[in-house]
């Protein structure tokens, strides 16, 4: 029986040697090659599925505060096969291009408040929906004051418009499809999309000295989904969250910061920690919104701080499942998948 243990043990150590080996052949180098360009340049089928759903995926899960390995605000929502983006923070396109969304099939982006963190990337999806064929300038919904946003990326990338034009050519990259189109929301007024089936309802929320900032209430063929944005809680997300099936809802932790800053001696952040008190939403709060507006699924991201690790994670969210035990804590990838004609809640993420 020894002597059988140690000859397989043998043959896998020998198969493990030869494989090594193996990959410094060049044929092999470029049969694994080959394999990862076609990953790489691939669709990935989540997006091209024959359900009809609304689908949540969050490209963007963590605050200003530094969590490697997270970009800032970003959630997409795809109901059928039409891609909206709302927030567009730092980091975020290049998780979008990771999970190789069809950037063509975005046909909006919604920004809830102009805090950088949230606006950052709107070049950079510019020209990835750009360069895959967008066939108008692309449109932007957000707040008063969304056109100077959109008018001041356009003033900064007019070389690169023009430099791309001017090598790709008009049947790539032309210039009458580049720039944005933006679009002011109005409080509790119906935004039309040319999606079948799908409403989206912004509404003002309080996230002062912010003069304008919304959260929205997207509705697709008796699915919902409503994004809270950044905002205290003054009762907004709670009306227009109501029976939802899932509330995409901001948090922070009060108690963490605090500790936080007991522990540090850097007074520009200890100052920039005690103002963000003032105008976010406690998780706690957040749980107890989910459970009056009666949600199926409270799905938190933009935390405050951003947990780094499980225990950070678990210290976070203490408490919370005595309020609305039904929550996930949302990381880059987080995807959540609500079939048409169905009350079920599928809970996955993208790698």
């Amino acid at each position: 029986m020894k002597n059988i243990i140690k000859i397989t043990l043998a043959l896998i150590f020998s198969l493990l040697v030869i494989g090594y080996a193996s990959l410094n052949l060049n044929f092999v180098q470029d049969k694994v090659f080959t394999f990862g360009i076609n990953n790489l340049v691939g669709v990935n089928s989540t997006f091209l599925d024959d359900e009809d759903s609304l689908k949540v995926v969050v490209c963007g899960s963590r605050s200003p505060l530094p969590s490697p390995g997270r970009a800032e605000a970003c959630i997409l929502v795809e109901a059928g096969d039409d891609i909206y983006i709302f927030d567009i923070g730092n980091g975020s396109v290049a998780n979008l291009q990771q999970y190789q969304i069809p950037f063509i099939n975005i046909k909006g982006v919604f920004i809830t408040h102009m805090h950088s963190d949230h606006i950052a990337e709107l070049p950079e999806l510019h020209l990835q929906s750009w360069v895959q064929g967008r066939d108008a300038p692309l449109s932007v919904y957000g707040p008063e004051g969304i056109n100077l946003v959109t008018k001041g990326f356009e003033l900064a990338y007019s070389a690169d418009y023009s430099y791309r034009n001017e090598h790709h050519g008009d049947d790539l990259m032309p210039l009458n499809t580049s720039g944005f189109e933006a679009i002011v929301v109005k409080d509790k007024r119906l935004i039309k999309t040319e999606t079948d089936g799908l409403e989206i309802i912004p509404f003002v929320v309080d996230h002062h000295p912010v003069n304008h900032a919304f959260g929205f209430r997207v509705n697709y063929k008796g699915r919902s989904v409503v994004i809270s944005g950044d905002t205290i809680n003054d009762g907004s997300v709670q009306q227009y969250a109501k029976d939802a099936d899932l509330l995409v809802h901001s948090a922070i932790n009060i108690d963490v910061l605090e500790k936080i800053r007991k522990v540090s001696h850097n007074e520009i952040l200890n100052k920039i920690f005690l103002d963000i008190q003032t105008y976010h939403t406690p998780i706690k709060e957040a749980a107890k919104i989910a459970k009056n507006a009666n949600v199926k699924h409270l799905l938190i991201y933009h935390a405050i701080p951003t947990p780094t690790n499980d225990i950070f994670e678990d210290v976070f969210y203490r408490g919370v499942d005595d309020i609305f035990p039904n929550y996930t804590p949302s990381v880059d990838g987080t995807i959540v998948v609500l079939p048409i004609g169905s009350n079920e809640i599928i809970l996955d993420e993208l790698n």
